[in-house]
């Protein structure tokens, strides 16, 4: 009877789906499992005839699994803080390398061997492009990634100084001093001119007096810069140290002391303000620069540390002082042991900066190159610096407005040698050092395959896939890109076995192997029937 072996087809076949089941609830907690779904498909057709209406009348013999569905979809992600973890967040799968075989697998379960090689649990070395002085190459061949903590990695020296800052605009203007010094009496008719009032020196006062003369009395220069004194101040008796109605400077004092005439300004004026004086006096003599000026502009000075060839720290001073309103000198200084020399900080490096009325640089227009370190005494390389003024062509770091000054950041490019201390996956595959320098540096970055077909796949065991004919030839790239899927570091993809769906389809799998097997029990009761009815 033909129904013995149509139900013995569905037997196999609901056990062929139980065994699938079974394998995927015993794979619940594997790391990065596909779960599969059993499809049945009849098998042939026996041919008994047709039926009035020429419609063929066939008979089915059974039933067979005929695939197992497993396509890779995404299982949740879970964080494990394990810096070596990683999980793919949609396609692509990680390329091994196991043994010369080139595999693939979703499970981001890695470790880090005895010689710091990022390998699977099979020991399957891990593929993508390692770093070459920091510098990723994804045109280069894939191979295996290592990581090799403690490495060392070289010193950089300083190149490039930027300082994000802002210099006081409002100076403090202070008065113009000077002094007036006669070697002899002035003679009579000579003449001293002060903050614009002109000063007649007379032997004898004009009667009625005549306003700006000045008595030379009887000690000579002496008495000659006192009574000019008491002229300047508006004090003293008039007729007699000087002539009545004289002019009194009320922006100037004046103070006499023997051969000397000091003159301050009262009012401080702004830049290039001056106490305006001259003489004709045979031997007199105003001191040379004292009188003009009264403008003391603000300081101010901020560090940087700086690293030579050899990884050595050094701070450089920026000196800034305000000559006059939008203009300040500066000077880049370093300490005199650095050097090799004692004493004061030495310059390495000075100029003008030249702002305008709302603040913004205006000179120097670009960077300032050729700030120079020569002669360090550690034996390092000179440094040569270049101190970046723009964030962008138009855009300065530097400016001058009516606030305090100040140093809101410091950028350079220079660091001391430094060994790998902790490292961490991000999004793009790229492993990240963090070394003990405080700097970071690439080391490498994981490649992904993609497949034409990945359920063509062929499955290896211990979560590995090989290709076939059918999955076609892999395209390998970095993650995030090509249709490749993104990574998420120190977490792993959990299996995508849905419990609840695994149940049903294991009571519908029961449930047909039941039936086929009443089904043979029911062919086995008709046979009795038959054999008993011939035996009669």
């Amino acid at each position: 009877m033909s129904s013995f072996s149509t139900s013995l087809s569905g037997l196999n076949a609901e056990e062929q789906a139980l065994s699938v089941i079974s394998n995927d609830l015993s794979n619940l907690n594997t790391t990065a499992f596909k779960s599969g779904t059993p499809v049945f498909s009849d098998l042939f057709y026996q041919m008994l005839g047709s039926d009035g209406a020429g419609d063929p009348v066939q008979v089915g013999v059974g039933a067979a699994m005929s695939y197992v569905d497993s396509p890779l979809t995404q299982g949740d992600v879970a964080t494990t803080g394990v810096p070596t973890n990683v999980a793919i967040q949609g396609n692509g799968l990680f390329v091994l390398d196991q043994g010369g075989t080139q595999v693939y697998t979703r499970a981001g379960n890695f470790s880090l061997n005895s010689a710091g090689d990022l390998v699977d649990t099979n020991g399957a070395n891990v593929m993508g492009y390692p770093a070459v002085n920091g510098a990723i190459s994804t045109s280069a061949p894939l191979a295996p990634i290592v990581i090799s903590s403690g490495q060392n990695y070289p010193p950089n020296a300083t190149s490039n100084v930027q300082l994000d800052m802002n210099l006081n605009a409002t100076g403090a203007p202070t008065a113009a001093t000077g002094t007036l010094t006669l070697t002899s009496a002035p003679t009579d008719g000579s003449t001293v001119t002060v903050a614009g009032t002109v000063y007649t020196f007379k032997t004898t006062l004009s009667n009625p007096a005549v306003s700006g003369e000045v008595a030379i009395g009887s000690s000579g220069a002496t008495s000659a810069l006192a009574n000019l004194a008491l002229a300047i101040a508006g004090t003293g008796t008039a007729g007699t140290n000087y002539g009545a109605g004289t002019p009194t400077v009320s922006s100037v004092t004046a103070a006499a002391s023997g051969s000397t005439l000091s003159l301050h300004a009262v009012t401080a004026g702004t830049s290039g303000d001056s106490i305006g004086t001259t003489t004709d006096v045979t031997g007199a003599q105003f001191a040379s620069g004292t009188l003009s000026g009264g403008f003391a502009g603000g300081t101010f000075s901020t560090p940087i540390t700086v690293y030579d060839s050899l990884g050595s720290s050094h701070v450089l001073t920026f000196n800034f002082n305000q000559t006059s309103s939008g203009n300040w000198s500066y000077n880049v200084t370093i300490p005199a042991a650095d050097v090799g020399t004692t004493g004061a900080p030495v310059s390495v490096g000075n100029g003008t900066l030249q702002f305008g009325p709302a603040g913004n640089l205006i000179s120097p227009s670009s960077d300032i190159t050729g700030i120079t370190v020569p002669g360090l005494a550690d034996g390092a390389k000179d440094i040569n610096l270049t101190w970046q003024l723009f964030s962008s062509p138009t855009t300065a770091t530097i400016t001058q407005t009516a606030q305090p000054s100040a140093t809101s950041g410091t950028v350079q490019n220079g660091y001391s040698a430094g060994t790998l201390e902790s490292y961490a996956i991000d999004s793009s595959g790229t492993i990240n050092g963090v070394l003990s320098n405080g700097q970071t540096v690439s080391l490498a970055q994981i490649a992904l395959a993609t497949f034409p077909n990945s359920d063509g796949l062929t499955r290896i065991g211990s979560n590995d896939y090989q290709t076939s004919l059918a999955s076609g030839s892999p395209s390998v790239g970095i993650p995030g890109a090509g249709g490749r899927g993104s990574l998420e570091g120190g977490s792993l993809e959990q299996s995508n076995v849905d419990i609840a769906t695994a149940f049903t389809q294991l009571i519908q799998a029961e449930r047909g192997y039941q039936a086929n097997a009443k089904a043979i029990t029911t062919a086995d009761d008709l046979m009795q029937s038959s054999i008993a009815l011939i035996q009669g």
